[in-house]
């Protein structure tokens, strides 16, 4: 009998490689490993030898945020090719056959954070570790007695320096504090008495790479006063010192500490020699995508990649096509960014590289869309019905200075919007029309015109700036409010993305729609054209490649 495992891996490193190859070293079952579009795993044996691999296999293998679906059948024979061999550099937090040895209080390793593991090939030369108060070492019997002592300590409002594989940091209890903290979660369990997660974000801060993601505070939470930020960036214990000390914080009901880089500090933790200097990685779930925000764990080779473009969306774009191998495909990508400029760009085998469909170039200033108006009859009519009944916000956006703007998108469009319409006096740093499109509570805004000058040909068209504005004029005056105004801006900027890929999809077919740019990691907009594009079209993000760089 048997049986094919297959991974549907949506990265391009050999991690799960490494641990499948890992795991059948254990087994004297026949196995083979081969990477297709996913990774399987081929096992022969008897129905009750496969069984009892499969229980191991899944206790043993460690979730990952690159993991989208794993399936299990029965096939005929395994295939006549040779089964793969990977290694890797990637340094990991830890596995569930770490947490097996130092869990079980009649093992050797009970307790011990500097376990060898032969099943992520964590090594150590550490033997012991070193508590610290004012460089004055305090002595202790056992693991178990240090990491009750540091808990007590912690639940006594001491802060203590940590040594940990992804770096040193002052932990300590979380109490009230007017700054901007991050948050080191120990007990996922009840992670939702301070923050807002879904199930989705709770087993990616579970997983094998112990992201960092940035969630809402509760509103029940928000009550007492103890955080003054809306979002707090938050992660999971990410080495077995941490998850050790997570363990005795549970006897004071402790669920998150407050860390930090540069802090004073009562007491020490550490021990003599290198850490495994583990990557922090910044992610978000979009849908059923990972979106990384933050990384240094993917293929430095992208790098020089990204390096050969100036402009930075063909940079990103062109890592993208590498990462997923869509030489042969015709893919349609937009790049949306609040640093740099936008572009919407094709890629096609069939027109032999990149055909840009549209770029965007900032008025000079709020008096040249005016001008623009003037010219049409009843865009005229409109702007003088505009002028009379909004006087002041009339003459603040003619004489508003637009110039600092350098960035030729959409996101400094939707900064002069605001002023126009009369959100903001000035170009603020922050974005008002996107601020208050999060804010408003309704389903969906009035349409916007996102229009392109009529041409014949599919690339290099031009943008119609003028009507972005016009519509909105046209909204304000019929008395929409502000916040409605500005959700229509935005929700309709998803409507004009779908209509893009539909107009292009008419002309060259797509295999894929691709996101980048930090604009797609706002909810709001990332649902919105999730929603908007039919679901004939396949939505792609980078692997492992940050969506901005």
């Amino acid at each position: 009998m048997i049986l094919k495992f297959s991974f549907d891996y949506n990265s391009n490193n050999n991690t799960l490689l490494y641990f499948l190859q890992n795991i059948v070293s254990k087994t004297k079952l026949e196995n083979k490993i081969i990477k297709q579009k996913d990774i399987v795993l081929y096992v022969e044996g008897n129905e009750e030898e496969l069984i009892s691999f499969s229980d191991e296999l899944s206790a043993t293998l460690p979730m990952s945020i690159f993991l989208k679906n794993n399936t299990a059948e029965v096939v005929s024979e395994i295939p006549k090719i040779d089964s793969i061999k990977v290694n890797v550099d990637n340094k990991f937090a830890f596995c569930p056959s770490c947490l097996k040895q130092i869990e079980d209080d009649s093992s050797q390793d009970f307790y011990n954070p500097f376990i060898s593991c032969s099943i992520c090939s964590t090594t150590c030369d550490v033997k012991s570790l070193i508590l610290l108060k004012e460089n004055e070492q305090i002595d202790y019997n056992s693991n178990k007695q240090l990491f009750e002592k540091l808990a007590t300590l912690i639940n006594e409002d001491k802060k203590v320096k940590i040594k940990t594989n992804s770096g040193e940091f002052v932990f300590k209890k979380l109490s009230k504090t007017e700054k901007k903290v991050k948050l080191l979660c120990t007990n996922l369990v009840n992670i939702s008495k301070v923050l807002v997660a879904n199930k989705k974000e709770i087993v990616a801060l579970a997983s094998l790479e112990k992201p960092s993601l940035d969630l809402r505070v509760n509103e029940v939470f928000k009550m007492t006063n103890t955080l003054s930020q809306e979002y707090v960036n938050v992660r999971y214990v990410d080495d077995l010192i941490l998850y050790l000390l997570s363990k005795e914080l549970e006897t004071y009901s402790i669920d998150f500490l407050i860390y930090s880089k540069d802090e004073d500090y009562d007491y020490e933790l550490t021990y003599e020699g290198d850490s495994k200097k583990l990557d922090i990685i910044k992610i978000k779930i979009v849908e059923d995508n990972t979106i990384i925000l933050n990384s240094n764990s993917y293929d430095k080779s992208l790098d020089t990649i990204y390096s050969k473009f100036d402009d930075k969306a063909k940079a990103h774009f062109m890592v993208f096509l590498q990462e997923y191998n869509f030489y042969k495909s015709s893919i349609l990508n937009f790049y949306s960014s609040s640093k740099y400029d936008d572009n919407i760009c094709l890629y096609s085998k069939d027109v032999e590289g990149f055909l840009d469909i549209v770029s965007y170039k900032l008025p000079k200033s709020i008096k040249q869309i005016f001008d623009i108006l003037q010219k049409d009859e009843t865009s005229n009519r409109l702007l003088n019905n505009y002028k009379e009944k909004f006087p002041q916000i009339y003459e603040n956006a003619i004489n508003c200075d637009i110039s600092m703007l350098k960035d030729n998108n959409i996101y400094s469009l939707w900064k002069i919007v605001a002023v126009v319409l009369g959100f903001s006096s000035k170009i603020e740093d922050e974005n008002i029309v996107l601020n208050k499109a999060i804010e408003s509570l309704l389903e969906k805004g009035p349409r916007i015109d996102y229009k392109l000058k009529d041409s014949d040909k599919i690339f290099n068209k031009e943008f119609l700036i003028h009507k972005l504005f016009q519509s909105g004029m046209s909204f304000k005056l019929a008395g929409v409010d502000d916040n409605t105004l500005c959700l229509g801006y935005i929700e309709s900027f998803a409507h004009y993305i779908a209509k893009l890929v539909d107009d292009v999809h008419s002309e060259v077919p797509l295999d894929g729609i691709s996101l980048t740019g930090d604009i797609f990691t706002y909810d709001l907009i990332s649902k919105l054209v999730h929603k908007s594009i039919t679901k004939n079209f396949k939505i792609y993000y980078n692997k492992d490649f940050v969506i901005q760089k």
